[in-house]
C-alpha cells in the first residue's frame, strides 16, 4: 500500500510540476520572440481548455482500460508534447520559423500538454479511490492533494532555478522528469483490471452528492488561481513594492503558504482523518480569513500570515472536496468523477485569469471579495447537506456487502 500510495503521490507530483514550469518562462519567452502579450495568454488559456476537456475522458478511459495503463500514456504523451513545445519555442528563437505558423505550433503543442496530464491527474486520483475506502479516502486524497500543492508551489521555483542557464531549459527538465515519472510509474504501480466488466454506468455532475463537491472544488481552485494571477500586482500596489520586491514577497507568500498546505494534509493523513464535509467547512473559514487579512491590511507580516491560512484553507479543502467526489460515486464511477475533478482545475484555468483581471482593472479589491464571497456562499450550501449525502454510493455498497 505504502508503494502505491508513493508512486501515486509522485506521479501527480510530476504532472504538476511539468505544467507549472511552462507558467514562468512563457512572458519572458513570449517577449523574446517578439510576439504578443495576448498570445500567451491565447496559448495558455487554449491549454487549460484541453485539460478542462480531456479530464473526464481520461477518467473514463482509465475505467474502462485500468488505472496504470493510462498514467503510462499520459506521461508519455507529455514527454513527447513537452519535446515538441520545446522544439518549436527553440525554432522561434532561432528564426527557422515565425508568424502565424509559429503561434500555431506553440497553440498545438502546448494544448498536446494540456491535453495528457489530465490522463495521470484522473487515473491517479481514480486509483487512490480504488485503493481506499471510508475514512481512509479522506487520508488518501490528502496524498493527492499534497503533490498538487507541491507541484504548483515547486514548479515556478525550479523554472525559476533554471533560468540561470537558459529560458527553455526549463522545458528541457519537463521532459526529463515526465520521463523519470514514466519509468516510476512503470516498475512501481502494480497493474490492476479494468473496474468496469460490463456497460459503463455514465457519472452526471449533476447528481446527487457529487455535485456540491464539483462545486466545492470550483470555489478552491478560484482561490488559488486568483492570489496566483492577481496577488502580485496587489501586492506591489498595497506596498508600493518595486518589481523585483514584489518577485521575493509573493515567492516568500507562496512558501509559506505549501508549506502551511503540507503540514494540514499531514495532520489530515497521520491524526484527524476526517470525512470531507467537516475538511471543507473548516477549511473555508481558514481561507475565508486569508481572504479578509489581504482586504484589511496593508502590513508585510499580515500579509505573510494570511498567506499562511491560505494554505492552511486550501491544504483542507482539497482533499476535501477530492475524497468528498469519489466517496459520492460507485466504485465503476471513480474514474469518471476524477475526471471531473481534473476538468474543474481545468475550467478554473481558464475563467479565473480572464475574470480577475478584468475585476481587478475595476478594483483592486474586489478580486478578494469575490472570492470570500463564493466561499461563504460554498459553507453555507456545505452546512446544509445531510450527513449521508457525502457518500451515498459508498455508503450504499457497505450496507450491501455487510449484508
Amino acid at each position: 500500500m505504502n508503494r502505491i500510495r508513493g508512486s501515486i503521490f509522485f506521479s501527480v507530483f510530476a504532472a504538476m510540476l511539468g505544467l507549472m514550469l511552462i507558467a514562468p518562462i512563457m512572458p519572458p519567452l513570449i517577449r523574446e520572440l517578439g510576439m504578443k502579450e495576448s498570445h500567451s495568454g491565447l496559448i495558455i488559456s487554449l491549454g487549460s481548455i484541453a485539460m478542462a476537456v480531456m479530464g473526464p475522458v481520461w477518467g473514463r478511459f482509465s475505467d474502462l482500460k485500468g488505472r496504470k495503463p493510462i498514467i503510462l500514456i499520459g506521461f508519455i504523451g507529455m514527454s513527447i508534447s513537452c519535446a515538441l513545445f520545446a522544439l518549436a519555442m527553440y525554432s522561434g528563437l532561432n528564426a527557422w520559423i515565425g508568424g502565424g505558423l509559429l503561434l500555431t505550433l506553440l497553440i498545438v503543442t502546448r494544448s498536446l500538454i494540456g491535453m495528457f496530464i489530465p490522463a495521470v491527474l484522473s487515473s491517479s486520483q481514480a486509483y487512490m479511490g480504488d485503493v481506499t475506502e471510508g475514512e481512509e479516502r479522506g487520508s488518501g486524497m490528502a496524498i493527492i492533494s499534497a503533490a498538487n500543492g507541491l507541484g504548483l508551489v515547486f514548479g515556478p521555483a525550479i523554472a525559476g532555478a533554471f533560468t540561470i542557464i537558459g529560458l527553455l531549459w526549463p522545458l528541457y527538465f519537463g521532459i526529463f522528469i515526465a520521463v523519470a515519472a514514466f519509468i516510476i510509474a512503470l516498475l512501481l504501480i502494480p497493474a490492476a483490471k479494468p473496474v468496469i466488466q460490463e456497460k459503463a454506468p455514465k457519472v452526471n455532475p449533476l447528481q446527487r452528492g457529487l455535485r456540491m463537491y464539483l462545486a466545492a472544488g470550483l470555489v478552491t481552485m478560484i482561490g488559488i488561481m486568483t492570489v496566483q494571477v492577481v496577488g502580485g500586482f496587489y501586492f506591489q500596489d498595497q506596498l508600493a513594492l518595486s518589481p523585483g520586491a514584489t518577485a521575493r514577497m509573493v515567492s516568500f507568500g507562496l512558501m509559506f503558504s505549501g508549506a502551511a498546505m503540507l503540514v494540514m494534509q499531514v495532520i489530515q493523513m497521520k491524526w484527524l482523518k476526517w470525512q470531507p464535509r467537516p475538511m471543507i467547512l473548516l477549511g473555508s473559514l481558514f481561507l475565508l480569513a486569508s481572504m479578509v487579512l489581504f482586504l484589511i491590511s496593508s502590513q508585510l507580516v499580515v500579509y505573510y500570515l494570511s498567506f499562511f491560512l491560505f494554505g492552511m484553507g486550501s491544504g483542507l479543502m482539497m482533499p476535501g472536496f477530492m475524497a468528498g467526489a469519489s466517496l459520492s460515486v460507485s466504485k465503476e464511477q471513480q474514474g469518471g468523477a476524477a475526471g471531473l475533478v481534473a476538468a474543474i482545475q481545468g475550467i478554473s484555468a481558464v475563467i479565473t485569469p480572464l475574470l480577475t483581471t478584468t475585476l481587478y482593472q475595476v478594483d483592486k479589491h474586489i478580486p478578494f471579495m469575490l472570492v470570500a464571497l463564493l466561499v461563504v456562499i460554498m459553507g453555507i450550501m456545505m452546512l446544509g447537506i445531510k450527513k449521508d449525502q457525502s457518500g451515498p454510493v459508498q455508503a450504499k455498497e457497505t450496507t450491501r456487502s455487510a449484508s
